[in-house]
């Protein structure tokens, strides 16, 4: 890790950037979203599915025939570790049934809706939430839904995460560009948005004190880190941290080394070693609840990808069928639509789908499966990979995101490629010549499960070959034969909330 002080022209005191080693940076993409807003209309029909961002499945507190309104609690359970979730609009139940959502089957709420937009404020709200007891600022939070997002919740004493606000050590707050696409941290700031930002840390602060607050912000982002710098001056226990957008950065097992110093304890949750991560949605929303009395029932999503015809961002209601936000939106020929990450976001294969509390980018690329003669002698100046870059490090341009390989898979060349870029410091190459022999225990010698499925490995290699898809296929063997690496983790770190993580998990 690169970090330390140093002194700008003016004397100001200033800090390097800090990053780790592996990784790759990734140049312009065309069709990235622009700083622009766009709001969705009030869908007629919306399905809310009963488990959504972090924490187990819920039971329906509605059935068929029930008048709702938007912001009412539909999915509740205090006795699971899980956030209240909301109908989105105003209008009647019209179905109750349980769906295969992502590989899980949850209960689905499907709402008729009758047009209107207004919802239903959280009880208690308040500007002057600082004269409010914490308990009370953490009910407000936790009635709202903002508890559920991100990988481990927002910790509060009703049971929104693995473990309470009083084992939280650290809150990494990032606002880290390191993906294909990104939402545009210009955008989510703009007008009242940084000031907003910062009373949501401010918030969480406050039900978290015992907490040091740490604000990773990409390092090019000068003009923020100097407003936010401004903002935060009075404040203890708020730094601003630069950080190099270098892809995995937004993965906790890298993103926590990286800020804290310390090690990640593969296989568990960052709330297991007493930390909490959020990305800057999630500080926003925690505002717009607390100061405003705005359940979690809408999102801002980036459309973004070639194969969208106008790349923007929207704010829409959760539950909002897939098919509705692209309609209009999409190029007529072929195209993947994909959630998230580029790198290792899920194909949507149902348009049907809704969003829920999770989503934030919806990617759309073209299908392209033609194959190109001599592709690994092409220079490429628009493609992004290790076998087409000749060209492309010395031309100004945007890249082009697809789906074609540009080439067939080939005999490892012994290149190097997915060493140097592994963030976690294994051997991709050795992990898969292993995995795809019968079980050998020398996979967890060479540290298969500290692998975090970023798939940069599969990305670069120049021979096309799918080692992040084989070392996965590894790391199911030995579950299936009972190993795994809680042996090797829990002697070395002191975890809490391990029993309640657990319960979380074995129901996913």
């Amino acid at each position: 890790m690169l970090y330390g002080q140093g002194a700008d022209n003016d004397g100001a005191v200033t800090m390097k950037a800090r990053t780790f080693t592996g990784g790759y940076i990734f140049k312009t993409f065309e069709a990235e979203p622009r700083d622009e807003l766009v709001t969705q209309d009030i869908p007629s029909k919306v399905v809310i599915p009963l488990r959504q961002g972090f924490g187990s499945a819920l039971d329906p507190l509605v059935k068929e025939g029930d008048k709702v309104r938007a912001g009412q609690i539909i999915g509740h359970d205090q006795a699971s570790i899980a956030s209240p979730i909301h109908s989105s609009i105003n209008g009647k139940v019209v179905e109750m049934k349980k769906t295969n959502y992502f590989h899980r089957e949850v209960w689905m709420v499907v709402i008729e809706g009758d047009g209107t937009d207004d919802y239903d404020l959280v009880d208690g709200y308040s500007s002057q939430w600082e004269k409010l007891p914490t308990e009370a600022v953490e009910k407000i939070l936790y009635t709202s839904g903002v508890t559920s997002l991100d990988r481990q919740g927002i910790p509060t004493q009703f049971r929104s995460s693995v473990i309470g606000p009083e084992k939280v050590e650290n809150i990494i707050v990032h606002g880290a560009d390191s993906e294909v696409y990104n939402l545009s941290l210009k955008l989510l700031f703009r007008g009242k948005g940084l000031y907003n930002f910062v009373v949501g840390l401010k918030i969480l602060k406050k039900i978290m004190p015992r907490a040091k607050i740490h604000v990773a912000i990409d390092h090019s982002e000068s003009e923020i880190h100097e407003r936010l710098s401004k903002l935060l001056f009075k404040e203890d226990n708020i730094e601003m941290v630069p950080i190099v957008s270098k892809y995995p950065v937004g993965f906790d097992q890298v993103l926590i080394p990286t800020i804290l110093e310390k090690s990640f304890p593969y296989g568990y949750s960052a709330a297991n070693i007493g930390v909490v991560v959020l990305n800057i949605q999630a500080v926003l929303q925690v505002f717009e609840a607390m100061h405003q009395g705005k359940p979690l029932i809408e999102r801002t999503i980036a459309l973004c990808g070639p194969s969208v015809t106008e790349p923007t961002h929207v704010k829409v209601r959760v539950g909002t069928p897939l098919a509705d936000i692209l309609d209009g939106r999409l190029k007529k020929a072929p195209s993947r639509v994909i959630l998230n990450s580029l790198l290792t976001g899920v194909e949507l294969n149902d348009l049907s789908l809704p969003i829920d509390r999770t989503f934030s980018l919806i990617i759309a690329i073209p299908e392209d499966t033609d194959r190109k003669f001599l592709a690994l002698f092409r220079t490429g100046p628009r493609d992004d990979s290790i076998s087409c870059t000749f060209a492309s490090a010395y031309l100004n341009l945007d890249k082009h995101a697809g789906t074609n390989k540009h080439g067939e898979e080939r005999p490892c060349i012994q290149c190097g490629y997915c060493i140097s870029v592994c963030p976690v410091r294994v051997v991709p190459i050795m992990l898969n010549r292993l995995s795809k022999r019968a079980i050998d225990v020398r996979l967890m010698r060479y540290g298969i499960f500290n692998c975090i499925d970023c798939n940069l490995c599969s990305y670069v290699c120049p021979c096309k070959i799918p080692l992040a898809r084989n070392i996965k296929m590894g790391k199911s063997k030995l579950i299936g034969i009972g190993c795994d690496q809680s042996l090797c983790i829990l002697p070395k770190f002191n975890l809490t909330g391990l029993a309640e993580y657990r319960g979380v998990i074995a129901k996913r």
